[in-house]
């Protein structure tokens, strides 16, 4: 029977991160009360923080009930332990092979990189057993002998250093990929409802995919598009002849050369839908260090960089793109005290699950 099958259900919903499970967390209000906030100047990272705190907590609980579940897995013997890991990681695939993986101490992107082939697995689960030898009997010497019992529902798990070791290396891992999952999916996810909601509020109209055949005259955009070039674009604005690419993420003043990078992502003109448009390149970025050159890489190439650590950013931003394409906007001419009601009337209009669908 595969390890998988002894971990519990909550286990294995919180393995991977999806926009349905988080929307159904917090509920289609929840997500657009987020949104509304990031327009307000908060960091979406401190709000969805504690939904992946919820997340690592379920998972690791579930990793205890299945130390206490399977008997081989809670073997005294560290052999024995990887010995039975890796042969069930031979067999398995999708979670299932994701959780042995986590048992060994490893995450996918460490299999590829330490491991590098599922065919040197054997090899691998020799080193750890010897690896986790060797630094039990160092604890043992620094710390002493660990004793203590775990009970868990009538069930007891009797710990020592080696289990102890075994318990941290597996949590270890999952803490890794479960972060690494979430940000990349809250990220992914909250691009695409902050641009998405912003421009539908601005008057643009959303196209699921860029069109083969441009209408000149109406107000689009369109989300996450690899143009000719392969330079992805996170939104692209279209209107009589003018076009703005859109490069959004929740980038602080801790990954400068990340944001610096955007600015070289797009051309002065290209061709969309048929029709030759001037181009114009917007970045938004949660914060921008104080030493940064961004804004005048931006200018250089006839862009414009907004942080939406500031409450007035999408005003900043409405004036902005309303001046690119030659129009009007009330949002343009509003003050941030007028915000917050703004966009609650605003946001109970628009049916923001089409832009992560």
């Amino acid at each position: 029977m595969s390890i998988f099958n002894n971990y519990n259900t909550l286990g294995k919903n919180n393995i991977k991160a999806t926009s349905t499970d988080f929307t159904n967390m917090v509920g289609k209000e929840g997500v657009k009360d987020i949104v509304r906030k990031v327009f307000l100047g908060g960091n979406v990272r401190d709000i969805t923080e504690f939904i992946t705190q919820r997340r690592l907590l379920n998972s690791y609980s579930a990793m205890l009930d299945l130390y206490m579940k399977d008997s081989n897995i809670h073997t005294n013997s560290i052999e024995d332990y990887s010995k039975y890991i890796a042969e069930d990681l031979i067999h398995s695939k999708g979670d299932a092979r994701l959780l042995d993986l986590w048992l060994l101490g490893l995450t996918k992107k460490e299999l590829d990189n330490i491991v590098r082939t599922e065919k040197n697995i054997n090899d691998y689960q020799h080193s750890f057993s010897k690896s986790m030898h060797d630094i039990v009997k160092e604890l043992e010497n620094t710390y002493g002998e660990l004793s203590g019992t775990i009970t868990l529902n009538e069930r007891q798990l009797r710990l020592d250093w080696n289990i102890f070791s075994l318990m941290l290396m597996a949590a270890g891992a999952q803490t890794l990929s479960i972060r690494g999952s979430s940000k990349s999916m809250n990220g992914k996810m909250f691009e695409k409802l902050v641009l998405g909601t912003l421009l539908t509020t601005l008057g643009f109209t959303f196209l699921s995919a860029p069109p083969k055949l441009l209408d000149k005259s109406k107000k689009l955009f369109w989300l996450s598009n690899m143009d000719e070039n392969e330079r992805e674009t996170d939104a692209t604005v279209t209107y009589n002849g003018n076009a703005v690419s859109i490069d959004i993420g929740f980038i602080g003043k801790g990954n400068p050369e990340v944001t610096l990078d955007k600015v070289t992502r797009f051309n002065a003109y290209k061709q969309i839908g048929g029709l030759d448009h001037n181009m114009t390149t917007i970045i938004i970025v949660d914060t921008v260090g104080e030493n940064s050159d961004l804004f005048h890489k931006a200018e250089r190439v006839n862009g414009h960089v907004f942080q939406m650590k500031k409450r007035s950013w999408t005003i900043e931003f409405a004036k902005t793109l309303c001046g690119i394409m030659g129009l009007h906007h009330e949002l343009a001419e509003k003050e941030e005290t007028d915000l917050e009601q703004y966009y609650k009337a605003a946001l109970s209009e628009i049916d923001i699950q089409k832009f992560i669908r």
